[in-house]
This record gives structure tokens, sequence and C-alpha cells, in this order.
């Protein structure tokens, strides 16, 4: 038992003894990818890192770089070797010979020829593995310095018409865009057009519903609303943007915006502000228009203070939440103004009941026709 005991401690004591050469070099090798952290890479920056070496002599060693799209299959890698001297190595693409690797033909044309990168995030690592006389470095001794980073060629591709917050009259409207690559003719694009829900906002409503039209592979910067595709709504907002392709990679989309179609005839009609609302002469019979506030007058006259509660609901009766449900009144002349703009989400020329509840139990009901503001200014 003793004979094996000493048997292991000397292969112990060997296998250290080789690998204390490799130990050294990886503890004194350090990769700074600090120069191009944040840029957009390309052929051109893809190498301008340092290698730091805090060893007494230069040494051999093998550089490795790959680039890798998350959710995404497409990737790239290169090698090349390289004599690390002691002190600050700066690498750039004259000082090296790299082989590279492409995970397909298009990404290798879009990045070596046109210097883009596609759409997303990605991790770049560069590894470098010091090499040793005789032996081979085990795959463990490698060291590696990563970085994230997002590509998004957001100011490449611009929307044209219908213009950001158009209102347009056309239930079959043409739209366009522009690009700013210089190899535009090789490209195709992906038209989308979404719903905007009550309480969204462009870019959620883009990136959250489905779209209610989609047309793929367009080589023409324009394409009309087709009479096949589900007909557009008066009043209702959508949402509308453009993504540009390099042979099935995607690589960056337009700003989205939005559209509504109007009618002329009606904006006319419609009021511009709301007046305010006696509570106690107003019988709940007639319908009123409401333009983004609500005004209320309440006069008190019977006693020095009372709390006013609101309940909102639609036609169908159902509840709307209100972020301010209760006034609070004092004796004489009271005026309210509730931002229904921001405090609900209401829609356009929709029909809704505000009932107001005093302490004493009176109940004071307001029917009204709300308009949004931002479709008739």
């Amino acid at each position: 038992m003793n004979c094996r005991l000493a048997i292991r401690f000397i292969l112990a004591i060997l296998f250290l003894i080789c690998h204390l050469p490799v130990l050294a070099q990886q503890q004194g090798l350090v990769v700074n990818l600090a120069p191009i952290d944040g840029l957009n890479l390309s052929p051109d920056n893809i190498f301008n890192y340092r290698i730091e070496s805090a060893l007494p002599n230069a040494v051999n060693a093998k550089v490795k770089g790959t680039v890798r799209f998350r959710s995404s299959p497409l990737f790239f890698s290169y090698e090349y070797s390289l004599t690390v001297f002691p002190g600050s190595n700066s690498i750039n693409k004259q000082s090296v010979r790299p082989i590279w690797s492409f995970s397909s033909p298009a990404l290798r044309e879009l990045f070596l020829n046109y210097k883009r990168l596609p759409q997303g995030t990605y991790e770049y690592c560069v590894g470098i593995t010091p090499s040793l006389m005789g032996s081979e470095t085990p795959p463990d001794m490698t060291l590696s310095e990563c970085l994230y980073q997002q590509s998004d060629d957001i100011f490449l591709i611009n929307l044209i018409d219908p213009d950001n917050n158009a209102k347009i009259h056309e239930y079959n409207p043409v739209l366009s865009w522009v690009v700013n690559y210089p190899f535009a003719s090789e490209l195709t694009y992906r038209l989308r057009i979404a719903e905007i829900k009550d309480g969204q906002n462009i870019v959620s409503a883009i990136t959250r519903n489905n779209p209610i039209y989609q047309e793929g592979n367009l080589r023409q910067t324009s394409q009309g609303y087709p009479v096949y595709a589900k007909p557009l709504i008066l009043w209702q907002p959508y949402a509308w943007t453009v993504d540009a392709y390099y042979k099935d990679i995607l690589l960056g989309g337009a700003e989205p915006w939005k559209f509504t179609i109007v009618d002329d005839s009606l904006l006319t009609t419609l009021p511009q502000e709301t007046p305010f609302i006696d509570l106690k002469r107003e019988t709940g019979n007639a319908l009123l228009y409401v333009v983004g506030n609500i005004k209320l007058k309440y006069v008190l006259e019977d006693r020095r203070m009372d709390n006013l509660v609101l309940e909102l609901s639609g036609k169908d009766g159902n509840p709307i939440k209100l972020k301010n449900q209760t006034l609070a009144a004092v004796y004489g002349d009271n005026r309210f103004e509730v931002n229904l703009k921001d405090d609900a989400t209401l829609k356009h020329l929709a029909d809704y009941n505000l009932k107001i509840r005093s302490e004493t139990g009176e109940v004071y009901t307001v029917l009204f026709r709300y308009v949004n503001p931002e479709l008739i200014n």
C-alpha cells in the first residue's frame, strides 16, 4: 500500500512539473477588448484589441475569435497564429492572417464584402492558447475574454409615407420608405401593420400584437394596402414598420410610425373642448361629447365638505378603472377636471357612462361620447 501511495505521489509531482510552464503562461497573458467595446464590428476593427503579456520571454500562441448571435444559428469565427512579446501587443488587421469560418455564405458576404452585421445581440469572444514545445496545449489552458453588444441599423431604413401620426382618408393607402444601404439593390423588405390597442404605444403594438397585414420578399420600396387584406377601420390607430433583409438575414428595421383613418365630415361637427357639466342639473338622458378631459361642476350648499366617488363604465356595462376615483368637494362652487386621456384607456367616439356618488347617497349620471383630442387636432 505504501508503495502505491509513493507512486501516486511521484506521478502527481511529475504532472505539476509538466504543466507549471503552461499555468505560468496562462496567468501571464490577458486579452484586452476595451478598444472595441461599444463599436459596431467590421472587418476593419474586429482585430483592434490588445494582448498583454507579463511573461519574461516571447511565446507562440494561437488566437481564435468567435461572434455568435443570440437566439440565432448565425455565427462566424477566425483563427491565426501570433508571437506574443512581453508587454502590450497591439493587434490590427494588418498584423494578422486570419482563417475565417462562417455559418453561411450570405453572412460571409455581408460581413467581409459589405462590412455589416445582422440585427441582434451578439457575443464576441477572443481566446488565446499558448503553444508548448514538443506538445499540444490542453484545451482548458485557453484564456478567453468576451463582450456583448447590440447590432441595430435602425437609422439606415426610414419610413416616408404616411407620415408619423398621420390622419389619412384612404382605406388602402400606399406605404413607402427609403434605405441608405450602399447595396440596397440586393435587399428585400418585409412590411408589417398592427393595431394599436388601448394603452399601448407604437413600439409595443408593433412588437407584441399580431400583424393585421404583412408582406415579405418585397423588392420595391413601396407597397399599397391590398384589397384582400383585413379592412382598415375608421378611427383605429395603426402602427407600421419595414424590415430589411440580405438573403434572408435580418439587417434592421425602421422606427415604427402611426397612422389613423379619419372622416373629415365628422371632424367638422366634433367639439374642440368640453364645457363644465353641472351635476345637479344633469339628468343623464342626453349624450354629451367629452374631449380629453371631463369637466364637472358641483355646488355644495348644505354642508361644509363632501367626497364624490366616480364609477366609469362602457356601453356594455363593464367597469373601467380610473386612476383618481374620488373628488374632494368643499362648501360652494367646485370645479373638477378629470383627465380621461391619461387616467383611463378610452376609445375614440365610443359611448361611456359616468356615475358620481356623494357621501349622502345622491347619484348623478353623465352619459358621454369620448373624443380623442389627438385625432381632431
